[in-house]
């Protein structure tokens, strides 16, 4: 088998084939479609109404001073008619009609009483009363549903209706009770803080009797590890334990003579027992 070797040469294999360029479609540039109605000079069009219906009407520019007003160019006040213009020209129709003289005696006396009723009545009291009486008036229920501000009335089904409860914004009954137990508790205590409680406690005869026999059967106790102890007594920790059981029953012979000699024995506190010592 005979192998060829080849030293020069000019293939590439990466001409053998051509890509095409890929070819990539741009999304059209975005493009507002309040644009127009924007770039428009001095344009106060539907869309600056809404954007200011809460806040108000936006500030307008201030006039150039060097175009100042003149006599007759500014702005005259729009004059709407009166509301009596109208019955006014209604009456001048109509034929004229003269009272007669009792009407015109009794339009008399009904002004005489009425300039007596003005003399003596107090206007100002009764506009007080009649402050006092008169009910405020409930707006109706209304829910703002966009950014515009633009509401529409209270639906119970669909809307958040909890902030028109009784109960919205006051404090919990389960709480309420808790603040009179905790005053009531807080009163007690700020009262028998003055009283002045007894500084000893009197022991009756039933535990007078219970503690002369638990004072016994310890020292009956106490009377057999000390009958029990070695007869030689060596060693350091003997006579330690020898000592300490002879001062245990001198302690107790000493207490349950103390409770058979004195019948009625009333106990003090550690504290007020120091504090009076």
């Amino acid at each position: 088998m005979s192998l060829i070797h080849l030293k020069e040469h000019d293939e590439n294999i990466y001409s053998i084939t051509t890509k095409p360029i890929p070819l990539v479609k741009k999304s059209p540039r975005y493009r507002s479609k309040y644009a127009d109605i924007i770039r428009k000079p001095n344009a106060y069009s539907r869309v600056c109404i809404e954007s200011h219906k809460i806040m108000g009407k936006p500030i307008e520019c201030l006039p150039n001073p060097k175009e100042y007003l003149r006599k007759g160019t500014g702005k005259q006040p729009h004059t709407k008619c009166r509301p009596y213009d109208d019955f006014k020209r209604e009456c001048t129709k109509k034929e004229k009609v003269f009272p007669s003289s009792g009407e015109i005696q009794q339009f008399d006396e009904n002004f005489k009483k009425k300039e007596e009723w003005r003399k003596t009545h107090n206007f100002v009291s009764a506009n007080i009363k009649k402050i006092i009486q008169t009910k405020p008036s409930i707006p109706e229920k209304k829910v703002v549903f966009n950014h515009k501000g633009d509401s529409r009335p209270l639906i119970r089904e669909n809307d958040p209706v909890y902030i028109y409860s009784k109960y919205y914004g006051k404090t919990p009954p389960y709480l309420q009770c808790y603040i009179e137990n905790h005053h009531k508790e807080h009163l007690m205590k700020r009262d028998t803080e003055g009283v002045e409680q007894p500084k000893c406690r009197y022991v009756t005869r039933e535990s007078r009797e219970k503690l002369l026999e638990g004072l016994k059967q310890n020292w009956e106790e106490l009377q057999k590890q000390y009958q029990g102890l070695p007869i030689l007594t060596d060693t350091i920790p003997k006579k330690l334990r020898k000592t300490k059981l002879e001062e245990d029953l001198k302690q107790l012979e000493s207490d349950i003579a103390l409770i058979e000699r004195h019948p009625y024995i009333y106990v003090y506190d550690d504290d007020s027992f120091l504090k009076k010592n």
